[in-house]
C-alpha cells in the first residue's frame, strides 16, 4: 500500500510551485501573454499554471524546459530552492529570450501602426514578404543598408 505524504506547507500559497512560477516570471519582466508564446501555449493556460490550489494545472515537463531556457529557475519552482548554477543552466539549455521591445522610430510606429490596421489575411501576407526579404538577406550573407533619408523642405 503507498502512502500519501501530506506536504509540510500545503495550505501555504507562499510555498506552492504556481507562486513561484509567478515569481519568476515578474523577475524576469515577463506578461503572461509573453510566457505563453514562449511556451507556445494561450494566456489562459499560464493563468491556470499560476491559479494556486485544486484548481491549477501543473506544469508539464517541456514547459518547465522551455521555462529554464528563458532563465526561469526551475528547481526554485519546483522545490523552492534556488539554483547556485542558473546561468550556466540557461546556457546549456540553449538560452532564448523574449525580448519585450517597444518600436522607438518614427519608421516602426508608422509601420506598427499600418500593420494593426490589416485584416488577418493581409497579415498573413505581410509576414510572407517579411520572411522573403529575411530569407534573401541571409542567402546573400549581408545586411541591405538603409536607405539615405533625404530632408523633405
Amino acid at each position: 500500500m503507498v502512502k500519501k505524504i501530506t506536504p509540510v506547507n500545503k495550505s501555504s500559497v507562499r510555498y506552492s510551485s504556481s507562486m513561484r512560477l509567478r515569481e519568476e516570471r515578474l523577475r524576469l519582466g515577463l506578461s503572461q501573454v509573453a510566457l505563453a508564446k514562449a511556451l507556445d501555449v494561450t494566456k489562459w493556460t499560464v493563468i491556470n499554471y499560476e491559479r494556486t490550489g485544486d484548481g491549477g494545472t501543473p506544469i508539464p515537463a517541456n514547459s518547465l524546459s522551455a521555462c529554464a531556457r528563458l532563465g526561469m529557475d526551475v528547481q526554485y519552482i519546483l522545490t523552492g530552492m534556488r539554483s547556485s548554477n542558473l546561468g550556466r543552466v540557461a546556457d546549456e539549455a540553449g538560452s532564448y529570450r523574449v525580448e519585450l521591445k517597444v518600436a522607438n522610430s518614427p519608421d516602426e510606429l508608422k509601420l506598427l501602426e499600418k500593420y494593426r490596421r490589416l485584416k488577418s489575411h493581409q497579415r498573413s501576407q505581410a509576414h510572407a514578404i517579411l520572411d522573403a526579404l529575411a530569407a534573401t538577406e541571409k542567402a546573400s550573407g549581408k545586411k541591405t543598408p538603409a536607405p539615405a533619408r533625404t530632408k523633405k523642405r
